[in-house]
């Protein structure tokens, strides 16, 4: 079964957004959803594109920041309860500050100028934007065309992440679809999600 298969499979309800990339405008009004909507959306086409990882990891993380404050603020949120469960108590100050060690390296120079980063693997961006658009699903907003494909690209790639709980057909469809661009070099599986933006953009402005 092909990677392209597996999208016509999926069932997250997602919503075009291309106003505000059609009638761009000098003044804009955004609250914060809004402003984290856009920083994702960015940095996923930014992905998908093979543009730098830097600049993909400083868009990504601010917007994952946003919708990581707005969720933790909401009793009800469950993407932030299943975090809160995979972290051992007593370990979130470490967990969370890992997870933000390199933005806030690209943020800051005021303590450390001569600071180096030598670790850093640019596929962690994959997981932030993964993150960041299952905590937008959660806050209430539908996925966007593009967190739509993202979703979809990394669960096809990372099979081992899918809740257990998932659909049994979304799971073996993830798994069968997974084969064909899981030995796909690294470029080739960024241009087979750059593939399905315009394709999942165009079936929504279709309906």
């Amino acid at each position: 079964m092909s990677g392209t298969i597996f999208f016509a499979h999926l069932s997250y309800p997602i919503m075009c957004r291309t106003d505000a990339l059609a009638n761009p405008m000098t003044k804009i009004r955004v609250d914060k959803p809004e402003a984290a909507r856009r920083q994702v959306d960015t940095a996923i086409r930014m992905l998908f594109s093979a543009e730098d990882p830097v600049a993909i990891h400083t868009l990504a993380m601010a917007g994952f920041r946003i919708l990581h404050d707005l969720a933790s603020k909401r009793d009800a949120s469950n993407m932030e309860k299943a975090i809160n469960l995979m972290i051992k108590p007593g370990k979130e100050p470490a967990f969370w500050g890992a997870m933000n060690s390199f933005s806030n390296f690209l943020k800051h120079a005021d303590r450390d100028p001569d600071e180096i980063h030598d670790s850093v693997d640019e596929e962690v961006n994959d997981v932030i934007l993964f993150v960041a658009s299952l905590y937008y699903q959660d806050l209430g907003h539908q996925l966007t065309p593009d967190m739509f494909v993202l979703v979809g690209w990394f669960a096809a790639l990372h099979p081992e992440f899918i809740n257990e709980n998932a659909h049994p057909s979304f799971r073996a469809t993830a798994e069968a679809a997974g084969h064909s661009i899981r030995t796909l070099p690294r470029r080739e599986q960024l241009a087979f999600g750059l593939k399905l933006l315009p394709l999942v953009r165009n079936e929504v402005l279709a309906r």
